[in-house]
């Protein structure tokens, strides 16, 4: 499956990864959510540190796409969400 990616303030698919006190934040549509309805909605989000998947969120029409996760920290962090009509799209922290 093809990664996607775009800059965050153009492209509501392109997850943006903030850091917090104990992990990360990943919302999916800067500054206006992405569509959370029975046709058109986010399924998951996934959080990659170091390279490795380390915390996945699953989402239902309705659900706001934003997701936090206590996690530990670490270099290199990104963010993949799936969309069901426009696939799958990576952001950077």
């Amino acid at each position: 499956m093809e990664i996607l990616t775009g800059n965050v303030n153009e492209e509501k698919h392109v997850p943006f990864v903030e850091e917090l006190e104990k992990g990360y934040r990943v919302t999916v549509g800067k500054p206006a959510l992405h569509p959370m309805v029975e046709v058109h909605y986010i399924e998951y989000i996934e959080l990659f540190i170091d390279g490795e998947k380390v915390a996945t969120k699953e989402f239902k029409p309705g659900d706001e796409p934003v997701a936090e996760f206590e996690v530990k920290k670490g270099k290199e962090v990104f963010a993949r969400e799936f969309c069901n009509l426009h696939g799958l799209w990576q952001g950077e922290l």
